[in-house]
């Protein structure tokens, strides 16, 4: 697995690249708009099969109080 970054106005470029030379890879687009549940889940655009995500690990972590 690895991560591609681009700009949203190179996304008419690189995403219908990425359709034609996926070559049976499974990949998903998503924005980053700051909320990584929603850019996952909500906002994602999936090339091949839609695989089953946890988004546990992108939810935000909360201060523990100990008492």
């Amino acid at each position: 697995m690895y991560q591609v970054a681009f700009l949203p106005p190179q996304f008419g470029n690189v995403v219908p690249w990425l359709m034609l030379h996926r070559e049976g890879l499974d990949i998903l687009v998503h924005p980053e708009t700051g909320d990584d549940v929603a850019d996952h889940t909500l906002h994602s655009l999936w090339l091949g099969e839609k695989l089953e995500l946890n988004v546990e690990v992108l939810r935000p972590k909360t201060a523990s109080t100990s008492g």
